[in-house]
């Protein structure tokens, strides 16, 4: 029996204790979203569910002028960590929490700006954080359980030192966004093997998580592909002219893909060029601090000859779809998310979206993360393969890294990771309790 089969819970509740360290916590940031519903339930599909593990303490790093950590400490009872050290152990004696939530999101929202370097990345202490747990479990000889929220590292060498070492310490890592473990819509899965030759995907939203949140949806469904996971070739970050020679006469991606996926969500009836043309962006033109969002695309070819391109699209299309083309169907596989809906005044086409006053569709993002999230701390066993994020957050470190170069193609032979996926779907599609 391992030392994790073994593992007394600690909690006064008899349940496993774990820690949360994050960089800042306001109203409806990641920390609140996924912290809140690992404390007091989440929802799946409807069902009510009592979380399996206690949070016992919460150190909030970078408290801004929207800091709501110590308001929910005192909510919730849980003890204040002075660093995350303390957050680890409350006696300095050694790890005497189960397992640690690491959260390092950097948005304006929480009263302060973003720092970007200079490929436009936010600047967030991700890397570090996960290194001072690690530190944390090599000397008290207790390699506990950690989740990081979304991406890895910033860096390829970030990246590859987190994976490193949490192998070498044997620390079981779970980590990415909450997109791939969402309803589907419809509830799609790639069969196990199946030839896929091509991805296009739509998606909202500016800076980073545009691009990172479909690139892991993509990777959660084609990595059950034929031959499996061989890693990635190159990557690209398409923008300007050269983004609208593809949109409108095809080459980087196939138009039928694109016309595919967007018909499956809102969209303005006009076509994309024409809303551009009618609703310029206010933001910057040029290679600004981050991603604008629109008009912009990244594509993503693999070893094994399989194409993704991420188009981004924000005001002319609402929410996320993707459609597959593989070898064993003559029509494309479509699905799409829920998440990333937003209210316009823009006349729109195709699915309905909830109007002023109407009740949003559920999109249970979080609340099945905080599931999947919860039992991970309670089983020691991440439920995905935790290289499916190593390879997400390298393609977006080198889509990063193009956009800085003018949208040179970057070549990733450090992205060859194969890997085997995950049998069991991410997505819940029935009803269920906790048994």
């Amino acid at each position: 029996m391992s030392a994790f089969e073994a593992k007394t819970p600690t909690g006064r509740s008899g349940r496993p204790r774990f820690a949360a360290v994050v960089n800042e916590y306001w109203s409806g940031s990641h920390a609140d979203l996924v912290l809140g519903r690992l404390h007091e339930g989440y929802e799946l599909l409807w069902t009510p569910s009592e979380p399996l593990c206690e949070l016992a303490s919460l150190h909030v790093l970078d408290p801004g002028p929207a800091d709501l950590g110590a308001q929910r400490i005192g909510q919730w009872g849980v003890r204040a960590a002075g660093s995350l050290g303390d957050a680890l152990s409350a006696t300095g004696a050694g790890i005497d929490v189960d397992g640690v939530v690491l959260i390092a999101e950097r948005n304006p929202r929480s009263g302060r700006p973003e720092e970007f370097d200079r490929r436009g990345r936010p600047q967030d202490r991700r890397y570090e954080m996960f290194m001072q747990v690690a530190a944390e479990c090599e000397r008290s000889g207790r390699p506990v359980p950690v989740f990081m929220d979304k991406h890895l590292g910033n860096t390829w060498a970030e990246i590859s030192e987190v994976y490193q070492t949490s192998c070498r310490l044997s620390i079981p890592l779970m980590a990415g966004s909450s997109v791939p473990v969402t309803v589907r819509c419809p509830p799609v899965e790639i069969p196990v093997g199946s030839r896929v030759n091509e991805v296009v995907a739509v998606a909202t939203g500016s800076g980073e998580p545009p691009i990172f949140h479909p690139l892991e949806l993509i990777q959660s469904m084609i990595e059950r592909r034929a031959g499996f996971e061989t890693g990635v070739a190159s990557v690209q970050f398409v923008s300007g002219e050269r983004f609208w020679d593809a949109f409108t006469e095809g080459g980087l991606w196939s138009r039928e893909l694109a016309d595919a996926a967007i018909e499956a969500v809102p969209h303005y009836a006009g076509g994309a060029r024409e809303y551009y043309t009618r609703y310029p962006s206010n933001t910057r033109h040029d290679l600004g601090a981050s991603p604008r969002g629109c008009e912009e695309a990244v594509v993503v070819n693999y070893n094994d000859g399989t194409r993704v391109s991420v188009l981004l699209l924000t005001g002319f299309m609402l929410r996320r779809a993707i459609a597959v083309r593989s070898a064993e169907t003559a029509d494309p596989l479509v699905t799409w998310t829920p998440t990333g809906s937003k209210l316009t005044d823009v006349p729109m086409v195709g699915a309905p979206v909830a109007a002023p006053g109407q009740k949003k569709p559920p999109t249970w993002n979080f609340d099945h993360l905080a599931h999947f999230v919860d039992r991970f701390l309670f089983t020691c066993q991440s439920p995905f393969p935790i290289e499916r994020t190593v390879l997400t957050s390298g393609i977006l470190e080198a889509a990063m890294t193009s956009r800085r170069l003018g949208g040179s193609v970057v070549e990733t032979p450090h992205l060859g990771i194969d890997y085997r996926p995950a049998m069991t779907a991410g997505q819940l599609t029935r009803r269920v309790d906790r048994a």
